[in-house]
């Protein structure tokens, strides 16, 4: 096989299903490959926040407008992905929440945003079966929501297979052929790929497909971990709430509950390549960073990573001890629950950035390649408006947005 697109988009999670949307929808011959299914790992196994809150001032803006993409997604792909418009919530217990959530207050008003700070007898009126003896309160965006990460970037790929984009799934990139300082290719495990413009939306390998080109991406693979329990007897509205763990209200009743104070990093070779770089973020969460010596480490020492047939979908062990203390907290915020019975649970491995940011570029060498990776932990709800942003940066050779805070020149010395 030997075909000719415009656009070549490698990575089938949120943001390349919808960058490989935008571009077809402007008319481009684009063809998105995975090497696994699409949708198969951490797009479909996050919460499902779609937030302003709590954002990087510099996502703002981007947020916002992705706020209006998930309000009309269905009506414009026709499909349900369970899109919920009904809030945000960090749960309040101590002086260091409360005072991370005032510092947020400024930044809410600078963007108007609909956040405000409510008393523990708000909270209470919001969460009918929640015991808020011990709340001092909760950060709020009723303009906030969520959607099903299992249906998201699946419904956004079946649609840009509608307007014409070809899906290649299990179908492995397995290099990037430049020709002089410009991209020309794309080798993969089914035949070469020719194009102009090569988008990486690869999440946790996109360092890998980088580095024969000397291109660094600074990223570690943190290991987050969901479960999920049969249907509750309770009534959370569907939003999302961030209290003693962070859980989500489906509408079939079932709550996702998920590991959501420790970051569990599974040691591999990229840990002390890149290790310095995240020493600051290191030092202020060290209460909560957790390392793993284990069967990853093994197979980074075996190069196992860097074939990327190897690895059709990654699926790492839940963290099962994480997961009960989640539990036992979560019964602590609601008593009338008794215990916690998992129906199931799952990890995935998030792209993480050492400032938490995303890279969103064209980069300047080779001419043509496009990243957009490392969204750190809350790709899933702007993900459609960086699709949607890579797309205009080809398409219309510019961006309505600063992109200047997530080019990757920010780490190397740029």
């Amino acid at each position: 096989m030997n075909q000719r697109f415009d656009a070549v988009v490698i990575g089938g999670g949120i943001v390349g299903a919808t960058t490989a949307y935008y571009l077809a929808k402007a008319g481009k011959r684009v063809a998105l490959v995975e090497k696994g299914r699409i949708n198969g790992e951490q797009s479909s196994r996050n919460w499902g926040a779609v937030r302003t809150q709590g954002r990087h001032s510099t996502e703002i803006p981007m947020m916002l407008d992705c706020l209006e993409i998930w309000r009309g997604i269905e009506a414009e792909l026709g499909e349900n992905v369970d899109w919920r418009q009904q809030g945000q919530m960090r749960l309040i217990y101590d002086r260091g929440m409360r005072e991370r959530s005032e510092a947020f207050m400024p930044i809410a008003r600078e963007f108007g945003l609909t956040t405000r700070l409510l008393t523990p007898r708000e909270v209470a009126d919001l969460l009918p079966h929640y015991d808020p003896r011990d709340c001092q309160g909760a950060l709020f965006t009723p303009t906030d929501g969520n959607a099903e990460p299992e249906k998201a970037a699946s419904a956004f790929a079946r649609a840009a297979a509608r307007l014409g984009a070809t899906i290649m799934e299990f179908t492995a990139a397995l290099s990037i052929d430049r020709w002089n300082d410009a991209v020309c290719g794309v080798e993969t495990e089914r035949g070469r790929l020719a194009c102009e413009t090569i988008v990486l939306a690869s999440g946790v390998w996109t360092s890998r497909l980088l580095k024969p080109l000397g291109i660094k991406h600074p990223s570690l693979w943190v290991r987050g971990s969901v479960g999920r329990t049969g249907v509750l007897p309770i009534e959370m509205r569907k939003l999302v709430v961030w209290g003693k763990c962070a859980y989500r209200q489906r509408p079939d009743g079932r709550v996702n509950i998920a590991v959501a104070e420790d970051g569990f990093h599974d040691l591999m070779l990229d840990s002390f390549t890149y290790g310095l770089k995240f020493l600051p973020l290191a030092k202020r969460n060290w209460r909560n960073l957790r390392f793993s010596l284990g069967k990853p480490m093994i197979r980074s020492l075996m190069a196992e990573f860097d074939d990327f047939t190897t690895h059709r979908t990654l699926d790492p062990r839940p963290d099962w001890t994480g997961l009960a203390r989640a539990a036992d907290r979560f019964v602590e915020e609601y008593p009338g629950v008794g215990s916690i019975q998992y129906e199931r649970a799952w990890a995935g491995y998030i792209d993480y950035m050492p400032d938490e940011l995303p890279v969103i570029e064209a980069l300047s060498e080779p001419n043509g390649l496009f990243v957009a990776a490392g969204l750190s932990g809350h790709g899933f709800g702007i993900g459609p408006i960086v699709g949607k942003t890579i797309s205009d940066l080809i398409v219309r050779g510019r961006s309505d947005y600063d992109l200047a805070p997530f080019s990757s020149r920010r780490f190397n010395g740029g």
